[in-house]
């Protein structure tokens, strides 16, 4: 069915592999992560709390991404899939207009349609092989969501070091509310650091590991799922 589909526009020439060019934002946003962690104070001040907001509207771009991305690849026109993408996107916007309300700032909404652009880049990069678009959205998806849940999971260990993550950088944060991210913020850093890296190297392969079944196994659930007529 994918190949009767209205092609999506080819993307601007690009300077990098599109391997590279979709797994570096990531691959950056973990180093960053990493250097919050490390040495708070070498980054701007706010630094910690953007990073704790930025990974709560993660949670929600993991959801969404997959939607969004799906929606490139039904069937009907540009228009069509054009309109559902935006409506997906409005829809999700108000959970991160929940987290602007909460913390008083208009960054969760920002960061949610950078977050999600970054999160499309593989197939805006046009990194899946021409016909497995969707399965490489589902792969993408499958990635992330395993290591948000992994992350978080491995992060809320006891003992995980706080590094530069001192009483006095705390104290600095203003942080409000209530959770673990916001008592012990160098978890939520840690967590940023660990995730976007894992991510970073599941884009770099092109989510081979998650892309282990074969077409006609594919082919033959696509099959299934679909509604009889």
């Amino acid at each position: 069915m994918i190949a009767d589909l209205e092609p999506v526009e080819s993307g601007l020439p690009m300077p990098l592999p599109p391997h590279v060019a979709n797994a570096l934002p990531d691959l950056l946003l973990g180093a960053y992560c990493l250097v919050a962690w490390i040495a708070p104070t070498r980054l701007p001040a706010g630094a910690i709390r953007g990073i704790l907001l930025m990974m709560l509207v993660e949670f929600i771009v993991v959801h969404t991404s997959a939607f969004m991305g799906m929606q490139l690849f039904v069937p009907g026109s540009r228009r069509v899939r054009a309109s559902a993408l935006l409506g997906f996107g409005l829809l999700y916007s108000v959970f991160a207009g929940g987290f602007a309300l909460a913390f008083h700032t208009w960054w969760p909404v920002v960061s949610f349609w950078l977050l999600t652009l970054n999160r499309l880049s593989g197939v805006l990069f046009r990194q899946a092989p021409s016909g497995q678009e969707q399965r490489f959205v589902q792969a993408g998806w499958a990635a992330s969501a395993m290591c948000y849940l992994g992350g978080v999971f491995v992060t809320l260990a006891p003992g995980l070091p706080r590094l530069g993550v001192t009483p006095d950088v705390i104290a600095s944060l203003h942080l409000t509310g209530r959770g673990v991210w916001v008592d012990e913020p160098w978890r939520v850093v840690a967590f940023g650091a660990l995730y976007f890296g894992a991510v970073g190297a599941f884009e770099w392969t092109g989510f081979r590991a998650f892309q282990a079944r074969t077409p006609a196994t594919a082919d033959a659930g696509a099959s299934a799922a679909a509604p009889r007529g």
